[in-house]
């Protein structure tokens, strides 16, 4: 999708789906391979609203709009800061957001009937057409409504949040810092209550979570 993008291509609405991925790319470009039977696309959409696309709270957006639909499904998902959701304590599926050339890329990948290594979850048996349309119709609605204001994300949020409450460990751009976590505010930022007080997290990665 970037080297059509960058190409010149009109990318608008279009969604590249993957069978398999070979060299696939998350957060802080780490590569990874997804084996046939999960559910791996991206969706671009220009950004006619003056920057609107471009809001860090983006990717909990989807995550929630995902996670709650998968609720829906059946399947009792929660979201973990930043760009993931979780099925029990098994990472589900991974969410990339990119802003590039006023477009704004979302990637999403699931896995369904993959082969997952252990303490990994998959939506198992789950029909794979359904999973990437689900996908798409829950992107398209959370950027609608964060173009359009909507307000609200925030509170369901919160009964979906997998780390709230437990002690974590997260690797952020001045060091390392541990404390409990206590959510996240309107702007997608993590709070880390420690000894010294509160903390605002707008990026990082949480190395480890467990109970207090």
């Amino acid at each position: 999708m970037r080297q059509r993008l960058e190409g010149g291509e009109p990318v608008h609405g279009l969604v590249i789906r993957a069978a398999e991925q070979l060299a696939g790319r998350g957060r802080r470009e780490n590569i990874w391979a997804s084996q046939r039977g999960g559910s791996y696309q991206t969706l671009a959409l220009e950004d006619r609203w003056d920057g609107a696309l471009r809001t860090p709270a983006t990717t909990l957006r989807l995550a929630v709009a995902l996670a709650e639909a998968l609720r829906a499904a059946g399947a009792k998902a929660t979201v973990k800061w930043p760009n993931d959701v979780y099925l029990g304590e098994g990472k589900l599926l991974g969410i990339l957001c990119e802003y590039l050339r006023r477009h704004l890329l979302v990637g999403v990948g699931v896995n369904v009937n993959n082969p997952v290594p252990p303490g990994i979850a998959a939506l198992a048996g789950w029909d794979l057409e359904y999973v990437h349309e689900l996908v798409l119709h829950e992107v398209h609605s959370a950027i609608s409504d964060g173009v359009t204001g909507a307000r609200g994300w925030l509170g369901r949020f919160a009964p979906l949040d997998h780390l709230r409450g437990r002690l974590i460990t997260v690797q952020t751009p001045r060091g390392v810092m541990t404390g409990v976590s206590q959510g996240v505010d309107e702007g997608g930022a993590l709070l880390v209550a420690t000894h010294r007080g509160q903390f605002r997290v707008e990026e990082g990665t949480v190395l480890d979570w467990r109970s207090p």
